[in-house]
């Protein structure tokens, strides 16, 4: 939506702002899931980053226990690459359930 439009839908009680700040969080979580991710291939990953990652997902994600469970069950993996690529599956199920391209 360009600013006029926006800004357009300010005088009419647009909902723009909303979701954009809805958007804003949703990206913010993303870059958070991806930096997860990465330090769970290299053994970087710190309890508390899990939690914070877990907690998102069950608040804001439709079917949110199952795949925070999920998603704890499958960085547990030992062999990297079932972890990768069972980790991957799962991220990709949150994006779609959040709507991220």
């Amino acid at each position: 939506m360009d600013k006029k439009k926006q800004l357009k839908n300010i005088a009419f009680g647009g909902d723009w702002s909303e979701k954009t700040l809805a958007d804003y969080e949703k990206e913010v979580f993303l870059d958070k899931l991806r930096k997860t991710y990465q330090k769970s291939m290299t053994g970087e990953l710190k309890d508390k980053e899990l939690q914070e990652i877990l907690i998102y997902i069950r608040k804001n994600v439709e079917k949110g226990n199952l795949l925070a469970k999920s998603f704890e069950e499958k960085i547990k993996i030992k062999n990297s690459y079932q972890r990768k690529t069972e980790l991957l599956k799962v991220i990709n199920i949150i994006k779609l359930w959040l709507a991220i391209g």
